[in-house]
């Protein structure tokens, strides 16, 4: 899905904080505020004392490190092998890493010679989307959650769209989650809406959880059918809603169904609730 991101108009606030761990190394931090600007956080030990090292976002995984989104800079430690510093980022740079984010898992790479340090640039994300079938759907829905794909979306899991907010996340924009209506994927809410538009999913809850072990709760408000366009509302939503997407028919031409929801209360919860293991089949 293709969109266009603006910033909130407003204050900066910090909006996402992606950070790397290198370790006994100690960690690099990119944060993300709701004006565009970024900054880079360092906390280094252990490494070459007095020397310069070249800082790189890479698209993918340490272990199978892809191209380079931009090279964040060059970062030099003291005399002890440390560094700790913050450092603003130009807009360019933030832009790149921060749009590269939207369908990539990225990581931060430093390199002085032959000393390398690799971590995965993470950050609080949804892992579950729960909604219990509350006597009104055939079935509950269950699914492990996962950044949906550039491309035709994943089976047998639920996908959020990187470039839209997560829970809590102090911006104008609404968490966006969605799934084919599938069986074992949101085939209920579609079922519903075909019944009776849905009337009966007003007031029930949905439980959406995050990789900081929380479990945040959601109360649908309303759903509704319609194209593509439907989605600019994603936009002025406001903070702390939630919106479910999937089809209504096989292919693109058909409109999407819309489930708007507001957020009612946040938990701790267990490591084991919130980190399903995703199992990713590609049925595009």
């Amino acid at each position: 899905m293709a969109v266009a991101i603006v910033a909130p108009v407003g204050a900066a606030t910090t909006q996402r904080v992606f950070t790397a761990s290198f370790g006994t190394a100690g960690f690099g931090r990119f944060t993300y505020s709701t004006d565009s600007t970024g900054t880079m956080t360092w906390g280094l030990k252990g490494l070459k004392r007095s020397a310069t090292y070249k800082a790189t976002v890479f698209r993918g995984t340490c272990t199978a490190l892809g191209t380079a989104v931009t090279v964040v800079g060059y970062v030099s430690t003291n005399a002890s092998g440390a560094l700790s510093a913050v450092k603003p980022l130009s807009f360019t740079k933030t832009k790149a890493i921060w749009e590269a984010n939207w369908y990539r898992v990225l990581s931060l790479k430093i390199q002085s010679g032959t000393s390398v340090r690799c971590g995965t640039l993470g950050f609080t994300h949804v892992t579950r989307v729960r909604i219990p079938a509350q006597g009104v759907m055939t079935a509950g829905i269950d699914l492990a959650t996962v950044r949906g794909p550039n491309g035709y979306p994943y089976c047998n899991v639920a996908m959020y769209n990187g470039a839209l907010s997560q829970p809590r996340e102090p911006t104008e924009w609404a968490t966006f989650l969605y799934a084919h209506a599938r069986k074992g994927m949101f085939l209920p809410l579609l079922s519903e809406w075909q019944q009776n538009h849905g009337s009966q999913l007003i007031g029930k809850l949905v439980y959406v959880y995050t990789s900081d072990n929380r479990m945040h709760t959601y109360r649908i408000d309303s759903l509704v059918v319609g194209k593509d366009s439907v989605m600019s509302g994603v936009f002025s939503a406001g903070v702390d809603k939630l919106w479910l997407q999937t089809s209504t028919g096989p292919n693109y031409t058909y409109p999407k169904l819309f489930v708007k929801t507001t957020w009612i209360s946040t938990v701790t919860t267990t490591w084991a609730a919130a980190h399903p293991t995703p199992r990713i089949v590609r049925c595009g």
